[in-house]
């Protein structure tokens, strides 16, 4: 089984957005060298705490730091953008990285009402439209117009899903793409999605086998101390995400140790365990291999959230020495 990595430029208290975004460049690098399968990037704004706002001109940065990892959006929030411009920025990419770029597509917005109106999303075209509209202009399909630059291959198209919809799967099966699970969005997703895909797949030049990812947050340590201390912070964050109330930054440890969270919210953590893996090393790629057969994926993509992104590079080399190959 493959894995993967997916990044999203967390800040951290008493640290600089320029550390967030030099942060993820150094776990591309990391991640390349170790033989991840693909590194993601995500899209987000007006949320401190996440500072990945442009997973396209990011992905040129690690572009040019790494040699064989694929990269990747995920995702491109598509109501967000133009279809004609997305597929022209990742024509760019494609033209400077040939063959090791991924678009991976959602519908969110990555942000909050106020900020995605500033964004220009075109009017009077849903989801699915947009969606053929990118797969023309990628294949050249499109009458009037072309995505320049003019490139051999076409980006791998996959469609993001929380799982709560299952014609997500359908979708992504008939249109030839990769699909990919949130499950550290969604954790009660079920394996409909995956089903439907894999039952309707119908072959495509990028896909000529139906391709699932399952994506999982991931809190992995070599010691119990650090592992309790990775995950308070990945509980935390979570918590006050899922109160409306997102935080600004990572909390330091020393934060950390000042927050206690009530019995509801410890109840709340155990009903949603589904969206993570979690353990000392040897325990978590036990567990991620598990995860991976329940849900029939290819491939498992994992994000982590936490205050040193020395933790993160360390716990990702481990896991690496196990099972990438």
């Amino acid at each position: 089984m493959k894995i993967s990595i997916l990044e999203q430029s967390t800040l951290s208290e008493n640290s600089s957005p320029t550390d967030a975004i030099q942060n993820t460049v150094w776990l591309a690098r990391e991640a390349d060298y170790l033989g991840y399968e693909r590194l993601w990037l995500s899209e987000h704004h007006n949320m401190s705490i996440l500072q990945g706002s442009s997973p396209e001109v990011l992905l040129a940065a690690v572009g040019s730091k790494t040699d064989r990892i694929r990269l990747g959006s995920g995702g491109v929030m598509l109501p967000n953008h133009s279809a004609y411009k997305v597929a022209e920025n990742f024509r760019v990419l494609e033209a400077l990285f040939p063959g090791r770029i991924d678009c991976g597509i959602g519908r969110a917005s990555g942000g909050d009402p106020y900020s995605t109106t500033l964004l220009n999303p075109p009017e009077g075209i849903d989801f699915p439209q947009q969606v053929g509209q990118l797969e023309r202009f990628f294949h050249d399909e499109h009458r009037k117009a072309i995505a320049m630059p003019k490139v051999d291959g076409a980006p791998s198209l996959w469609l993001l899903s929380a799982g709560s919809h299952p014609e997500s799967g359908r979708m992504a099966a008939e249109k030839g793409m990769g699909l990919a699970i949130a499950l550290f969005i969604n954790p009660a997703a079920t394996r409909e999605a995956v089903n439907l895909y894999r039952r309707n797949f119908r072959p495509s030049p990028e896909f000529p086998e139906p391709r699932v990812l399952i994506a999982l947050n991931f809190v992995g340590a070599d010691t119990p101390a650090k592992l309790a201390e990775l995950k308070k912070a990945s509980d935390y964050f979570r918590l006050m995400r899922d109160s409306g109330n997102y935080p600004k930054a990572v909390p330091s440890p020393d934060t950390l140790d000042r927050i206690d969270f009530s019995a509801s919210q410890k109840a709340y953590l155990d009903q949603i365990a589904n969206r993570e893996v979690i353990g000392l090393i040897d325990d978590a790629v036990a567990e991620i291999s598990a995860r991976g057969a329940a849900y029939d994926a290819d491939e498992i993509m994992l994000t982590m959230m936490c205050f040193d992104i020395e933790d993160k590079i360390r716990a990702f080399h481990q896991i690496a020495d196990r099972i990438v190959s």
